[in-house]
């Protein structure tokens, strides 16, 4: 059997170099500060393999930006998945990952070659060693592995970002493959912020319903400005590093135009974290080229003068506007209030990362698991941010790496990560801020600055696999010039492992299609579309046998299964209104109850972290109190208990245990739990319809008023219940409502 060479090549070791081996000896030292020509093909020493890894690669730098599932705009019904950003994104960036590890690995299994690394690999698996131990003894293992739905930043995604990051330190070890990295970005981010730009000028081609932030806020390709803003952390210096290196004057101003339009979608998106990042990593861009003596000309100032022109328009525009989020002044000026609006919620959230830290010395040195920050957040939620939030806000994220890393993962996890980061930092530091007249430096200082944008943007925001991946890969190109070579000659054996490790590859692709065809179903189980009843449940349940992992799924059988069960007492209502006995639904009714409690029960007992599972449980034994037998709202009671112990500043459980409470007649208990729940959050509009309801059986309509105009006001959306109570009370209350025929009010 053939064995590998351990001796690293020379040819590689040292500092200097810009993406391509550097020397050891002040000879090649000095010749790695002339320029390499970048006509030189990117592939042309490719085997066939190694060409598919490597397209394989720039295909997922492309794709991912730009990937979302809603293509309802080409006349598709339905978006192809419930998640529309995030899923799809993941399932591109590890299909392609999968597709560019095995064909390097079929090059190396079968043909034998050069693997490149660097020192920094060993603790990137020290690392990921880590994360399978914090998963281990995480509160729920699956979440760690898999991620948060709509985050997916578990154990899993760790592995893949260190795949892209090692596939792409092999490619990346000359300036052509790394300036081939940054074009493909460039056009990606080109369309995304051309669509960014679209939607701030209201010329939105997709219809997205309702929006949980500012109409013309653009959103993009992410689905969250927040999220975008992240994004355009790369995209925003990598083509401007594009233009300040590029000597052909056109392409030059077409890299001027890309970076231009990705500024501006910076500056409009109003995203403060994005904005402090994004200017962290223009002033480290200007360092870099005033230290690779960059000479601009009218083909670079005019562009320039251009883009701030335009940019400064927009914020004059928005200095009139009377929404302080989408006003650049007093978005500006709000950077350092942490007492009011997102930036006291954030803090709140802060404090309960802090807490769950600091929980037990177990929770401190391996964290909760990777991603479960939502499981947790419960737990620790302080009322003020029910108060400040709303009742309807679950924070799934810290909004800060290093404190949703250290809830995750625990504090040895960040340090082992950051360690991570700058290291690369440091290697690659000579060759981003020596000077030199290098153009290829500029480039490569671009992918530095981008890295440092992005972290630094991460202080303040969330990590989402669509964005981070770029992260890895960046540190990849970061690290390439420092990397040693190692001869590796394929084994006898090594056809047959080529073989193998296709097969894993495309089991892992096929898997991925199975995840998306769940994610899929879940979306037709959703009860706004056209499915319904039994229809709608076995949607639900598809769903679960294709990735039986999500417990959002989960929990749809049950609600699905209670809304049949008040389908069948409204139908046998009818019937009894017709005149007709009826008596045929009360089996239905019966059966879909014992299939909806042992679904939910079943949820529970696979994520018991997870409150909404205690509010739905709660409200299908009070609907079974009161459609079947009266026993059923001591169950109530009970699984109402438990929420409460779970989120003890939850108001929706709260309002749900009063109900059971009021059923059984412990009127008092009731009400004093209603307030409780109510005061947390006068935007629960049940709990202040109930509220009100029991102040009227009192003769305090004043009283009831108040609480139901507090209610409106601070609502997230109109309750027609409430507008239709108010309205009524407040009719009757004027004076012509209440006088007396033939006399004064």
């Amino acid at each position: 059997m053939a064995k590998a060479a351990r001796k690293p090549t020379k040819a590689n070791q040292g500092k200097g170099g810009s993406g391509a081996q550097r020397g050891s000896t002040k000879q090649q030292s000095r010749a790695n500060r002339t320029p390499q020509p970048l006509t030189t093909s990117s592939v042309a020493d490719l085997s066939v393999a190694q060409k598919v890894s490597w397209f394989s690669l720039l295909a997922m730098v492309f794709i991912v930006p730009i990937a979302i599932s809603n293509w309802t705009w080409l006349g598709f019904t339905l978006p192809v998945s419930y998640d529309q950003f995030d899923i799809i994104k993941v399932f591109f960036q590890r299909v392609l990952g999968l597709v560019a590890l095995a064909a390097w690995g079929w090059h190396m299994l079968t043909r034998g070659g050069k693997i490149r690394h660097t020192p920094v690999d060993w603790l990137i698996l020290v690392f990921l060693g880590w994360v399978a131990v914090s998963m281990v003894l995480s509160i729920h293992p699956p979440t760690a592995f898999f991620g948060k739905y709509r985050r997916f930043e578990g154990l899993l995604s760790f592995i893949n970002y260190a795949v892209i990051y090692f596939l792409v330190l092999q490619f990346a070890d000359r300036p052509s493959r790394i300036r081939a990295l940054a074009e493909t970005l460039f056009w990606s981010s080109t369309l995304v912020a051309g669509y960014g730009f679209m939607q701030s000028i209201g010329r939105d081609m997709i219809n997205w319903h309702s929006l949980p932030f500012e109409a013309n806020r653009p959103f993009s390709t992410y689905g969250n400005p927040d999220l975008l803003g992240g994004f355009l952390m790369f995209s925003v210096p990598m083509a401007l590093a594009l233009a300040l290196s590029e000597d052909h004057k056109w392409v030059r101003l077409i890299y001027w135009a890309g970076f231009g339009v990705n500024a501006y979608v910076w500056v409009v998106a109003f995203t403060r974290g994005a904005w402090i990042g994004g200017a962290v990593g223009l002033a480290l861009l200007i360092v870099v080229a005033w230290r690779h003596r960059v000479k601009l000309t009218v083909w670079d100032w005019v562009p320039a003068g251009a883009l701030v022109t335009a940019s400064s328009l927009a914020i004059w525009k928005s200095l009139s506007n009377p929404n302080e989020v989408l006003n650049f002044g007093k978005r500006f000026a709000s950077i350092p209030q942490f007492d009011q609006g997102s930036g006291l919620t954030r803090t709140e959230i802060w404090r309960a990362a802090l807490d769950s830290i600091m929980y037990s010395p177990v929770r401190f040195v391996f964290g909760w698991g990777a991603d479960t920050f939502r499981l947790v957040f419960p737990k620790f939620k302080p009322i003020e941010y029910t108060r400040d939030a709303g009742y309807l806000s679950v924070a799934d994220n810290v909004h800060d790496y290093p404190l949703q890393l250290a809830s995750g993962i625990g504090v040895i996890g960040v340090i082992l990560l950051y360690a991570v980061f700058f290291w690369a930092a440091k290697r690659g530091f000579q060759i981003s801020f020596g000077k030199s007249d290098d153009p290829n430096r500029i480039l490569f200082g671009g992918f530095w600055v981008a890295c440092a944008a992005y972290l630094t943007q991460l202080m303040f925001g969330l990590s989402v696999t669509g964005n981070t991946f770029l992260l890895w890969a960046f540190i990849g190109v970061v690290l390439a010039p420092g990397a040693a070579t190692l001869e590796f000659n394929p084994p006898e054996w090594g056809v047959v492992g080529a073989v193998g490790l296709a097969v894993l590859a495309l089991a892992g692709i096929i898997y991925q299609n199975v995840l998306m065809a769940a994610d899929h179903a879940y979306l037709r189980s959703q009860p706004n579309l056209a499915l319904a009843g039994a229809a709608r449940t076995d949607s639900a349940r598809l769903a679960v046998r294709l990735n039986p992992f999500n417990d959002m799924y989960r929990a749809e059988i049950g609600m699905a299964l209670r809304q049949e069960m008040i389908d069948a007492a409204n139908a046998m209502m009818q019937a009894q209104q017709e005149g007709k006995d009826g008596a045929e639904y009360g089996p239905v009714i019966a059966q879909k109850f014992n299939d909806a409690v042992a679904s939910l029960r079943e949820t529970i007992a696979f994520v018991p972290y997870e409150y909404d599972n205690y509010v739905f449980i709660t409200s299908v034994y009070s609907i079974g109190g009161e459609l079947l037998d009266k026993k059923y709202y001591q169950d109530a009671l009970y699984w109402g208990k438990k929420g409460i112990e779970v989120e003890p500043f939850g108001p929706a459980i709260r309002v749900e245990y009063a109900k059971a409470l009021q059923a059984v007649g412990r009127n008092k208990e009731a009400v004093d739990m209603l307030w409780s729940a109510w005061k947390m959050d006068n935007g629960h509009t049940e709990a202040g319809g109930l509220i009100a309801q029991q102040l009227l059986s009192e003769g305090k309509t004043s009283e009831a008023l108040d609480v139901l105009r507090k209610t409106r006001a601070k609502a997230a959306q109109e309750d027609a219940n409430i507008t239709q109570l108010l309205n009524r009370l407040e009719a009757s209350s004027t004076p012509a409502a209440t006088a007396t025929p033939g006399g004064k009010p």
